[in-house]
């Protein structure tokens, strides 16, 4: 009985374990595949917010081009001087806001990826894991199956041949075989009840 037991739940565990084994691996590439989404979509936010500050410090500096030009050509010293103030920092701020966007577009660059071909690998894997599991679940049952009926014909032949080897005893009285069979009795019940295989 316990060692049928510890077969039972060895043979259990080892298909669970090659199991798991299959669903870690699907269960990290999900993992993998979601944090890079997460991380294109992030460094995607980043490079559209350094853009458009590009685009407005772009637009800021040919405004303030034309204000040079206008005030210019009216001569006014008080708007070109106002007009230089407010020149130098907006060209370092350009500046600042073009290296981010270059640094921004390289770091899109290394997250992004084809999600869309991705997640159809992602999907393909997880259907290839679910019938490789389907297929060998499928071979252990026929493999359990001819193993069963193998010993089931083994363990039929070998209590037929026991059985075809034991003879009866010659009894000269009713009274000796009625002892005989009240002893065999009590010997298959005491069998009977020691001898239980399958529980």
């Amino acid at each position: 009985m316990l060692g049928r037991k510890t077969l039972e739940e060895r043979i259990a565990a080892t298909i669970r374990a090659e199991i798991e084994k299959i669903l870690a691996s699907l269960e990290n590439d999900h993992r993998e595949y979601l944090r890079r989404l997460r991380l294109k979509e992030k460094t995607q936010s980043a490079l559209e917010e350094a853009e458009a500050e590009v685009r407005r410090l772009h637009s800021e500096k040919t405004a303030l081009e034309k204000r040079f030009w206008e005030a210019h050509s009216e001569e006014s010293e008080a708007a070109l001087s106002e007009i230089e103030s407010t020149s130098k920092p907006l060209e370092r701020a350009t500046k600042k806001a073009e290296k981010t966007l270059e640094k921004t577009r390289a770091d899109f660059e290394k997250a992004d990826f084809d999600e869309v071909v991705e997640g159809f690998a992602l999907k393909a894997k997880a259907t290839i894991a679910e019938d490789e599991v389907t297929r060998w679940v499928g071979v252990l049952e026929e493999t359990l199956e001819d193993l069963l009926a193998g010993v089931s014909d083994e363990i039929k032949e070998t209590a037929r041949a026991l059985r075809d080897e034991y003879k009866e005893p010659r009894f000269e009285t009713a009274e000796e075989r009625n002892s005989h069979e009240q002893r065999m009795n009590e010997i298959l019940k005491a069998l009977t009840e020691s001898y239980a295989p399958c529980k």
